[in-house]
């Protein structure tokens, strides 16, 4: 039995304006799943706001305190039964599906992938592209991490606010997930990995694009001199 007695609330941002086009994203697949009774989903519809903003305004709602809040994006199906036990029995403030046990600040492009060896990869999640459904195994699966994937973040608020823990919202879409790690380990806030069933229709290619370089060169100057 887990000591954090508290609801699970499901945040997601999304660039659909009606309940139609929400009902097409991937995230709106795993409302049918029959989960854990006190799973809630919080979305912010037609969004032009950065990801940290959005995320952040969830964190500072004192009605949140006490949850754990899962952010999630709308590209994603949560497809776990057990997903809202696994959350409350987690023994990381901090929960992913995927990310590293090291990270090299050193390195031209700072994914957390390629920040990293391949030996300390941990965790696993599911794709979804062109019909194809395959299943990446990076490694371990219930892993203390350093960095985690920003497509599953799953934080116990009152862990985050206590220490005074939030996203910086000088990064949007890109590289906010690793400037949010590297500020809970700098806090000592505990992050991992666990076994949990997700399908991502993404294909990872925003790397290509120049906003994500500009990200890059500001992250580079923001945490790693």
């Amino acid at each position: 039995m887990s000591y954090y007695q508290s609801k699970i609330l499901i945040v997601t941002c999304t660039k659909a304006k009606t309940e139609t086009e929400f009902a097409n994203r991937p995230i709106f697949k795993s409302l049918n799943y029959h989960y854990d009774s006190g799973i809630d989903m919080q979305v912010f519809k037609d969004n032009t706001e950065s990801l940290s903003v959005c995320y952040n305004k969830v964190l500072k709602d004192p009605k949140n305190y006490e949850s754990i809040v899962l952010f999630v994006h709308d590209d994603v199906e949560l497809e776990d039964m057990f997903m809202g036990r696994k959350l409350l029995d987690s023994p990381y403030s901090i929960t992913g599906v995927a990310g590293a046990k090291t990270f090299n600040k050193r390195v031209d492009k700072l994914a957390w992938h390629l920040a990293s060896t391949r030996d300390q990869y941990v965790g696993e999640a599911g794709h979804s592209h062109q019909g194809n459904v395959w299943t990446t195994v990076f490694g371990p699966t219930n892993s203390r991490a350093l960095t985690l994937d920003g497509v599953f973040l799953a934080c116990k608020v009152k862990d985050l606010v206590d220490k005074d823990l939030y996203f910086d919202e000088d990064f949007g879409f890109h590289f906010y997930d690793l400037a949010f790690c590297m500020r809970a380990n700098e806090k000592k806030v505990t992050c991992g990995v666990l076994p949990i069933r997700i399908i991502h229709h993404g294909i990872g290619d925003s790397m290509l694009s120049n906003d994500w370089e500009q990200s890059n060169i500001k992250f580079k100057e923001n945490y790693c001199k």
